[in-house]
This record gives structure tokens, sequence and C-alpha cells, in this order.
């Protein structure tokens, strides 16, 4: 009995050592995964804070910066020619320097009076320069635009000459082309429009941050005076064109040769010999209108 119990022993002893070979070496295998020490969420943050802290912009010897920002009226960056003339008393300053709007001029510390090349010019005074300072004024939006949007006798997108005429005084502050926004300090303004004879919107007001729009859409069409001679021989003669029932001149010409003008009824002369003349021709807008002439031979003498 006591030998059986032996061999029992004997055999659960075997069984453990057989478990222990075939697990130990299972396990060596196994890597120990080693847990990186979290970064502190208030580390993190003060990093990201030291990143966004902007480079600190230096200057020459006793001179500062001046960085001037403008968006026009869509509220996009404008890069305008500014010059700059440093105050010497309450009445006088001389020039200093020119820059562009939106980037850094270091100038000589003291008292400045800006100028910039908006539509029309601006200047700004008593604009302080330090020594070692940055000094940056945040103008906004000082602008608004005027879009002449128009259509030629083809009714397509026309190019028309726009002026921009101060309502009061006549005189001329901006200039463009149909179909292209003009920026323009706010103001109320009279709208010359290239067409023939030229058209004129008055007082159209310009809001700061704000379009104004005068859409015209075709005003235009086309007029071709042919001339030809008793033989039918084609002849080119110099041609005044006037509003009709008036003696107003519109424009000179030359016949056979296609003319854009505004609708409404004109007369027509061709200056042969004697000069001849047609009354009261309408034209249409986005039409063609034709007209002819027969030029008599001069008789001989």
């Amino acid at each position: 009995m006591k030998n059986k119990n032996t061999i029992v022993v004997l055999a659960v002893v075997a069984a453990v050592i057989m478990v222990i070979i075939f697990i130990r070496p299972h396990d060596a295998t196994k890597k120990p995964i080693i847990q990186k020490p979290a970064v502190p969420a208030k580390a993190e943050k003060g990093k990201l804070e030291k990143a966004a802290t902007p480079v600190k912009k230096t200057f020459s010897k006793d001179t500062g910066g001046l960085t001037i920002k403008i968006i026009d009226s869509k509220g996009k960056d404008m890069f305008l020619r500014a010059r700059a003339f440093k105050s010497e008393d309450p009445r006088t300053s001389v020039y200093a320097a020119s820059f562009m709007t939106s980037r850094t001029q270091e100038l000589p510390a003291g008292s400045y009076d800006i100028e910039i090349d908006t539509t029309p010019q601006r200047i700004y005074k008593d604009i302080s320069i330090s020594k070692g300072k940055e000094t940056v004024r945040d103008l906004g939006s000082i602008t608004g635009s005027i879009n002449v949007k128009a259509l030629n006798s083809k009714k397509k997108e026309a190019y028309y000459p726009i002026k921009a005429l101060n309502s009061k005084s006549n005189i001329m502050v901006a200039a463009g082309s149909a179909n292209r926004p003009i920026e323009i300090i706010p103001g109320v303004y009279d709208i010359e429009i290239g067409t023939l004879p030229r058209q004129v919107k008055k007082n159209v007001t310009i809001e700061r941050s704000k379009e104004a729009v005068i859409d015209l859409g075709c005003t235009t069409g086309d007029l071709l005076v042919k001339t030809v001679a008793e033989n039918n021989k084609e002849a080119r003669y110099s041609l005044r064109i006037k509003k009709a029932g008036t003696n107003e001149t519109v424009s000179f010409s030359l016949t056979n040769n296609p003319i854009e003008i505004s609708q409404g009824k004109y007369d027509i002369e061709v200056l042969s010999s004697p000069v001849q003349t047609k009354s009261a021709v309408e034209i249409k807008a986005g039409e063609e209108t034709n007209i002819e002439f027969t030029i008599p031979s001069p008789q001989k003498q």
C-alpha cells in the first residue's frame, strides 16, 4: 500500500514539472508592456501657449515700427501705398518714408502724419512712434465700392470707362471701367459712364463696407451709315451725329463703319458736298440700324 502511494506522488510531481517546462518558455517570449508616463494637461497647455506667442520685433537704434492695417469693402486686406511725414511743428511736416499698408515700416521715434493712397487719398495725423516699439493702427474698412454693371450692343459684358466725380465740385476722384468694382472713400458722387453719348448718374451714395450697384443692362445699339457713289461704289465720308431736334453734337466718325451708340433718336449728317442729312433716326438697344446715302458725283465745270 505504501509503495502504491509513493508511485502516485511521483506521478503527480512529474506532471507538475512537465507543466512548468511547457509554460515558462511561452511566457518568456512575451515582451513586457511599458506604459509611457502621461504628460500633464497643464504642461501641454503651456507648450501651446508658448508656441502661439508672437516673436517680438526688433528695430534699429532710436527707431520703432509702424503697421497700418486696412481691409476693403469685402473684408480683404488692402496693400496700399502710404507716405509718412514727420511733424516739425503744429503747421508743417516733412516727408520721411514710403511704405505699403499691412507691412511694418521702421521709422525714427517721433510724431507723423500718414497719407494713404485710398481713392481719394486720406491723411491720418499725429501718429506717435516710440523707440523699440511697434505702433499698430488697425483702421478696419474705410472704403465702400461702386460697381456699374452694363452690357454692350451685342449684349455682352461691356467695359465702358467710369468716372466718379465729387458731386459738389465736379472734380474727378476715381476712374475705372464698367463691371469692375471701384473702391472709394464713402461719400456722395456723380458717376459718369462713357457710353456714346455719356450717361451720368447723379448723387450716388457710397457707404462704408458696402457696394453700390448701378445696373444699366443693355442701353446701346449699333448704327451703320453706308455711303455709295452714283456708280454704286463704296465711298467714305466724315459723319456727324447730333441729338434729334437739337444742335448738340454726339460724335464725329466715318461712314461704312459701325458705331455703338445709346438708344434714342439722332440726326445724321454726311459731310459730303453738299451735306446730306437724315433726321430722327431711331437706335434701339441691342439692335443694329442701317441707313444708306447715295452721294452724287461732283459736277464738272
